[in-house]
């Protein structure tokens, strides 16, 4: 193509690359789980109790512009909703998560429940504009500050010392494994284990392959070597001090085998998670895919969550929504775009393999942690935080699984009461 032609393209179609401008099936998923997120987080910590608070923090580390040109996956969410419809909250299908969030504190403030504080940053001078402009259309009399063009880690000692040492949940929607180091994501650790709250970073599963491909144990010249040292040192800083010996390790080791790149990805998601768990604050490191379809064997996302308070951010709320979030993709859409089928063949035989594949799973954790009576209810969040594949199953099939293991004798419990029911309530441990 002729330099000629390439401005024509340029001029017809504009140098905003489309991720920005359309709004995509996974990136709605995104916005769902945040919009419920956000929500919950808000009437969880927020309020006069002792252990809540009256103001709360949402950063927004790669805010973008804050809205899409055409959007989906919102309105119809909404309006299927008693719960949201009673707000008249007036989400849109292209709004990104600044004005979801920007959106969800109007509807806390209406309610004089909690003020949420909102700190939005974008590097790109013409997004930040836009991103300004947008805001401004709704966010009168809310707080909330944009930054200046810049890039993550520059502005990040500025957010942290803004913060006030209120609660603060972090969403660090990154492209491809640039944006943010382990360093930086462990010195809001950091702050959360102190202050409550929680961190949710993008995880490009295709993005890691891609770099970690990067990599060879020779080069045809010096020049090839340092533009893929580049690269790799992209991935090196997402993982941590020294992460390159394993990896490149790892990726030699791939290689000879069928789907190596997916086999590297999937080594890498559990990595960084297991390194997060030993060398960061976070109490507790968990995921969850964010997939196209329901039967994608290779979603492109993950979502890493780290929370100071694992047990109901990710075990009881985050858990179930991802589920619920999974379940949205099996429904049918006729040639309108509107749901008219749910699948429910599909829905089931997807639910009884996990049931069956993680049953096994979850007898060997119970012989390692549940050597000590604890109630049904919380050996169920142990199980989901052991496992940290969010959504994988609701807490309600979980419990039908203890059922089926109170009934094989494989778990003894006590007190169960006049009717003999096992519920959430009682104690339970592994026969020993």
């Amino acid at each position: 193509m002729s330099k000629k032609q390439k401005d024509i393209q340029l001029s017809l179609f504009g140098d905003e690359p489309e991720y920005f401008n359309r709004k995509r099936i996974w990136t709605a998923a995104k916005h769902r789980i945040m919009l419920r997120y956000i929500q919950a987080f808000c009437y969880n910590l927020g309020g006069s109790k002792p252990f809540q608070s009256q103001y709360l923090n949402y950063v927004d580390g790669f805010a973008g512009k804050g809205k899409y040109d055409r959007g989906i996956g919102i309105e119809d969410f909404i309006d299927k909703s008693d719960f949201w419809n009673r707000y008249k909250p007036n989400f849109l299908d292209t709004d990104g998560s600044p004005l979801i969030a920007l959106k969800l504190a109007k509807i806390f403030e209406l309610e004089d429940r909690v003020t949420l504080r909102c700190f939005f940053t974008e590097k790109n001078k013409k997004r930040n504009q836009e991103l300004n402009i947008n805001c401004n259309l709704i966010g009168e009399g809310l707080s909330y500050k944009i930054y200046k063009p810049q890039k993550f880690d520059k502005v990040l000692p500025q957010i942290m010392s803004e913060l006030d040492n209120y609660p603060t949940l972090f969403f660090l929607d990154t492209f491809g494994v640039q944006g943010v180091t382990f360093e930086e994501i462990c010195s809001i650790a950091d702050y959360v284990s102190k202050y409550k709250g929680e961190l949710f970073i993008l995880f490009h599963n295709i993005a890691v392959a891609r770099s970690g491909g990067r990599y060879k144990t020779s080069y045809k010249d010096s020049k090839e070597e340092k533009i893929m040292e580049t690269y790799t040192q992209h991935l090196t800083k997402l993982l941590g001090n020294n992460s390159d010996i394993e990896w490149k390790q790892k990726w030699l080791e791939y290689q000879q085998e069928e789907q190596k790149e997916q086999k590297f990805e999937r080594w890498v998601l559990e990595y960084f998670k297991d390194r997060l768990r030993k060398n960061s604050n976070f109490n507790g490191v968990a995921s969850f895919e964010i997939k196209e379809e329901y039967n994608d064997t290779r979603p492109q996302y993950h979502i890493v969550v780290g929370s100071n308070h694992p047990q109901k951010a990710l075990g009881v709320f985050l858990n179930d929504f991802v589920y619920q979030e999974n379940k949205l993709l099996f429904h049918q859409d006729d040639k309108t775009g509107q749901y008219h089928k749910f699948m429910d063949d599909e829905w089931e035989r997807q639910n009884n393999e996990r049931i069956s594949t993680i049953k096994p799973q979850i007898i060997d954790i119970l012989h390692i942690k549940n050597q000590d009576w604890m109630t049904l209810d919380n050996a169920i969040t142990m199980i989901i935080l052991e496992i940290g594949n969010l959504g994988y199953l609701n807490r309600t099939k979980y419990r039908e699984i203890f059922l089926k293991l109170y009934e094989e004798k494989i778990i003894e419990a006590r007190e169960l009461g006049a009717r003999g029911k096992l519920t959430l309530e009682n104690c339970i441990r592994v026969v020993k």
